[in-house]
């Protein structure tokens, strides 16, 4: 009876750990990560957007590139799409605490970490300018 059990046991462990999905990362697929920093002009309502791509010269120029093309943009909504039409996703939020502030929840901006997998990239049309 014993044996029975322990086979039975072994058994139902073994088809447990079959049954967990399996991910296959595959390293030659190449990743890039945005990282974008908004924060509130003065006295204004449009944002100052500043993307960090990397440290490569043609990341900092494509980073440049796209700090302009979203500078102005007075929704945080819109930058969000804006880089969903260029393949990227949201992978977190982070909202920045104002340095010298000492009101609790004071905000000096949002952060935006973006991924875009290389893989899935396709040229799409450009939704908005």
């Amino acid at each position: 009876m014993k044996r029975l059990l322990l086979l039975l046991i072994i058994t139902t462990i073994g088809f447990t750990a079959l049954a967990q999905e399996h991910k296959a990362a595959s390293p030659a697929t190449p990743t890039t990560y945005a990282y974008v920093a908004v924060s509130n002009k003065a006295l204004s309502k449009k944002l100052k957007v500043k993307v960090d791509l990397g440290d490569t010269l043609e990341q900092q120029k494509e980073g440049n590139r796209l700090s302009d093309e979203l500078n102005n943009k007075e929704s945080h909504a819109a930058i969000l799409n804006y880089m969903a039409a260029r393949n990227f996703e949201l992978v977190e939020t982070i909202a920045k605490q104002h340095p010298h502030s000492t009101d609790a929840g004071a905000l000096d901006g949002i952060v935006f970490i973006m991924r875009k997998n290389q893989e899935s990239a396709t040229p799409s049309k450009e939704i908005m300018k």
